[in-house]
């Protein structure tokens, strides 16, 4: 039996987690701990967990895997913490909001030898399967452009203060950027390339409402993903997040619509067609798997949270610094 404890519940994303533990017959709740105690206490309640009084009394039950989805401006504190406790971390996005921080995480996995796993759940959706089995089939054939678009609602009224504040929340690009950019380094496996970043228009707290990146994937002449996310949908439409990507290969393009469980394929032999799409799988599985597993797995997760979150926090710094071009390279 493996014991986790969940710290920082402040993002509804912690139901990732408690999906797993409810899924699975290998999980124990140690315990569940946020400044919110009330919050800490409506997680921790139907698993019978005590509720800790501080990261540190959490932290001393001794668990196994550290689940993190709090406050985004708090949550590199606490992966460290995690990380020099032993533990691994099970990090929903944004693993962390600066650059500097994810140094800090970068160095505090090499001193501990754990690992730290995003939940990047578009991994995962039924969509993304079917794109990548048109790959291996080689019925697109090599991808060689991505465009993404990422809309969300974003319900200011019933949003907690904290994700309004540019200071706790770190800005569009380093939250909802990461997902594509992620598909796109599975996709392309490739190791360097560039980011231009740019950011629309803010409400009155400095919260950006629309923001996007082009990225570069290898050597010039290599595939780039145009982006495009937003925090633009309409209250009233009858989806969160109309997500959409279309992959455009050297024989075919793909195109996937997540919000409307559609992919859409076109290849040199077939005219547009919906292609049958397989279950996916739950939204923490993998992640929580390849930490599970350790060894090569784990390290190979970690490997892709840092650099999907280093990517998404260039891309930011290149909008904040007037879309000034910079450079990102794989580091083992």
């Amino acid at each position: 039996m493996t014991g986790i404890v969940i710290a920082g519940v402040a993002h509804s994303h912690v139901d990732y987690a408690t999906a797993e533990l409810r899924a699975r017959q290998d999980l124990s709740l140690l315990g569940v701990f946020d400044a919110d105690r009330d919050a800490a206490a409506r997680i921790a309640e139907p698993f019978d967990a005590p509720v800790a009084e501080s990261l540190d009394a959490l932290l001393a039950l001794g668990p196994e895997i550290v689940v993190c989805a709090g406050v985004y401006s708090e949550r590199a504190a606490t992966v460290i913490a995690a990380l020099e406790s032993g533990a691994d971390v099970l990090c929903d996005k944004p693993l962390c909001i600066a650059l500097d921080e994810l140094d800090q995480i970068v160095a505090a996995c090499r001193r501990t030898g754990r690992h730290v796993a995003l939940m990047l759940e578009k991994r995962t959706y039924p969509e993304t399967l079917a794109l990548q089995a048109a790959l291996r089939s080689g019925e697109i054939g090599r991808p060689v452009a991505f465009s993404s678009w990422a809309p969300h609602k974003l319900l200011r009224d019933v949003r907690a203060p904290w994700f309004l504040d540019p200071a706790r929340y770190g800005g569009i690009l380093a939250d909802l950027l990461v997902h594509d950019v992620d598909i796109a380094l599975q996709v392309t496996g490739a190791t360097r390339g560039t980011v231009r970043g740019w950011l629309g228009p803010q409400i009155d707290t400095g919260f950006h409402l629309q923001g996007g990146a082009t990225v570069s994937f290898g050597d010039i002449g290599g595939p780039v993903l145009s982006a495009e996310v937003d925090w633009l949908t309409p209250a009233g439409s009858e989806i969160h997040g109309d997500y959409r990507m279309r992959v455009v290969g050297t024989e075919g393009t793909a195109e996937l619509y997540w919000g409307r469980g559609r992919c859409e394929l076109t290849t040199a032999t077939q005219a547009r067609h919906d292609v049958a799409l397989d279950a996916g799988r739950r939204p923490a599985e993998d992640a929580l798997d390849a930490l599970l597993a350790g060894g090569e797995r784990a390290a190979e997760a970690t490997s892709d949270a840092i650099l999907a979150t280093r990517i998404a926090l260039l891309a930011e710094q290149s909008a904040r610094s007037g879309g000034i071009e910079l450079t990102w390279e794989h580091t083992a």
